[in-house]
């Protein structure tokens, strides 16, 4: 757990640390929160912490059980494929929304950063790593140009929740395996560029459901 907190938003604070830790796994699927040791660990009292954990009880890292506490939200296949059923029909809307809306400028920067990881050869232990990079710039400018805060945040939501899974499974990615989410986020890029929105949905869908045969594959190889 992090250090004692210095900023002012003490709930937004604890709000992050804690989602942190869920979605790097410093605290474990199933693990019961102690807000007491986490008060003391944090040099706080009880009340910004129970608001920061009843915000992360509603977005769907955290329940309750009665009379025993609140704990970690398990992992399992078919959450993660809802989450996937959700994206498949979001995401395609807010490509084709920001096709036409983002800079020209911002657009050459994502295909010089995307080219950066052509033919990179890397160990598996890296492929999260690239993958995580490549969402942020491509899915993250996608986000921010497509003109609906609501459909954004949300949407930023349920790929925080994949990448729960991702830094949990790993994804054990080889090369050829990288290549792939490469080659389908080329491919999006390029319908940008080209400034064919229908084209880029399409793009985006094909991109969502191979991901979601990716993510699947490595996550039922875990055992969970």
């Amino acid at each position: 757990m992090s250090n004692k907190i210095s900023r002012v938003n003490l709930t937004e604070e604890i709000y992050r640390i804690v989602k942190d830790d869920i979605l790097s796994h410093k605290l474990k699927a199933g693990e019961k929160i102690n807000v007491d040791q986490l008060a003391r660990t944090l040099e706080v009292s009880n009340i910004p912490i129970r608001e920061a954990l009843s915000r992360l009880q509603s977005e769907g890292y955290l329940h309750i059980i009665p009379f025993k506490g609140m704990f970690v939200n398990l992992m399992s296949l078919k959450d993660l494929n809802d989450i996937f059923e959700i994206r498949l029909h979001l995401e395609p809307l807010a490509v084709e929304k920001a096709a036409l809306i983002i800079p020209e400028s911002k657009l050459a920067w994502l295909n010089e950063n995307l080219n950066a990881h052509a033919n990179r050869s890397v160990p598996s232990a890296s492929g999260l790593e690239i993958i995580t990079e490549m969402n942020a710039s491509l899915h993250g400018t996608i986000l921010e140009y497509c003109d609906n805060n609501s459909l954004s945040s949300l949407l930023k939501g349920y790929m925080e929740q994949i990448q729960r899974y991702l830094s949990y499974i790993k994804l054990n990615l080889d090369v050829d395996n990288t290549n792939e989410e490469w080659a389908e986020h080329h491919a999006i890029l390029q319908k940008l560029i080209q400034r064919d929105a229908k084209g880029a949905a399409d793009a985006m869908s094909m991109h969502i459901r191979n991901s979601q045969k990716r993510t699947n594959k490595q996550f039922i190889s875990t055992g969970v």
